[in-house]
């Protein structure tokens, strides 16, 4: 089956859960062309449509899910629509604007031929609203791949790491993805000034990189490698004590790569509250000096320390990707079966 798989732009480098649940559909016989949808991205995926025959097309919230659905219409091709994120997550945007695409996507969705939600707080508005087909897959992770990672990508990471003068000596406070401000990212590089003891390293890309780059090259205990394909996270979190999750979610995706590699994971309370307590996660308001505080009693305490690597383990054993490729892989087949071009 042939599946054209739209999402909205990321950086190359950025763990995405398409990507993860592609690789495995692959190994099923699926051909899934994933295409970057944002911006002037938009006319490469259209054109991708226009040629490439398709079974299926699949979009992700938010721009994948508004170019797909109409693009799927216009060819008479079944459409999946897939909302990994809330549209909490841009009600930054003026008010008419933020009413409108909220309007249009539960029109969409409303739609289509299946949907998929990742939260339980979307996935029961899908069914409040009528859509009693609706499917809810999880975020997961390949568990096997955090836990015991290969140790050629420990040993690389490794390199990278002493290259940039980190003393892994000392203990490694973590951070992988985007760089944003809704992610907290300059809270976290503040708080290095109150917690000299750590190191802090940040992988990944986005917004502010620039400003990461510049702060790690001012401050002697942040560190910005750079940005590093996938299969390299298991090797860096393998060197790290503790990972930063500050983004306000009620599953975000390194909250299970985080916990599969046995780290303590440090969250902002709010939505991860409602579906995790204090002896599974380590909730602090985003404020350096609060984090630092939380850092410090951890690197002293190795009780807790244990309790919380047991609890992230935990939250991240739950589901894997092979099991959500199941889901996905079992609505690809409804839909092509149905398909009555």
């Amino acid at each position: 089956m042939k599946v054209l798989w739209l999402r909205p732009s990321t950086g190359e480098n950025i763990s995405v859960r398409r990507e993860r649940i592609a690789e495995e559909l692959r190994e099923r016989g699926y051909e899934i062309d994933i295409h970057d949808a944002s911006g002037l991205d938009a006319f490469e995926a259209i054109k991708q449509a226009l040629v490439g025959d398709y079974d299926v097309i699949a979009g992700n919230v938010r721009v994948g899910l508004y170019l797909g659905f109409p693009l799927a219409r216009l060819l008479r091709t079944p459409f999946l629509g897939d909302v990994s994120d809330p549209i909490s997550d841009i009600d930054y945007l003026a008010s008419p604007l933020f009413r409108f695409f909220e309007w249009y996507e539960w029109q969409v969705l409303e739609r289509a031929d299946a949907t998929v939600f990742v939260y339980e707080s979307t996935y029961q508005e899908a069914l409040n609203r009528g859509i009693d087909d609706a499917v809810k897959l999880p975020n997961a992770v390949n568990y096997d791949q955090f836990s015991n990672p290969e140790p050629e990508a420990v040993e690389r990471a490794r390199g990278i790491l002493e290259d940039e003068g980190i003393d892994l000596k000392k203990p490694l406070a973590i951070y992988i993805g985007i760089f944003s401000p809704r992610y907290c990212t300059e809270e976290m590089l503040a708080t290095a000034a109150h917690a000299p003891e750590w190191e802090f390293v940040f992988v990944g890309e986005g917004g502010l990189e620039e400003h990461v780059r510049g702060v790690a090259r001012e401050v002697e205990n942040v560190h910005y490698p750079g940005s590093f394909p996938y299969h390299l996270m298991p090797g860096f979190l393998a060197h790290a004590e503790v990972g930063f999750c500050f983004k306000d979610a009620e599953q975000p995706l390194k909250l299970k790569e985080y916990g599969a590699a046995g780290l303590p994971i440090v969250v902002r309370p709010g939505e991860l509250s409602k579906w995790h307590d204090e002896n599974e996660l380590i909730f602090v308001e985003p404020e350096p000096e609060a984090i630092a505080e939380r850092l410090e009693e951890l690197r002293n305490g190795e009780v807790e320390y244990r309790s919380y690597s047991e609890a992230g383990r935990e939250i991240a054993n739950e589901w894997s990707w092979a099991e959500i490729a199941d889901g996905y892989d079992k609505l690809f087949r409804q839909l092509h079966a149905n398909d009555r071009r």
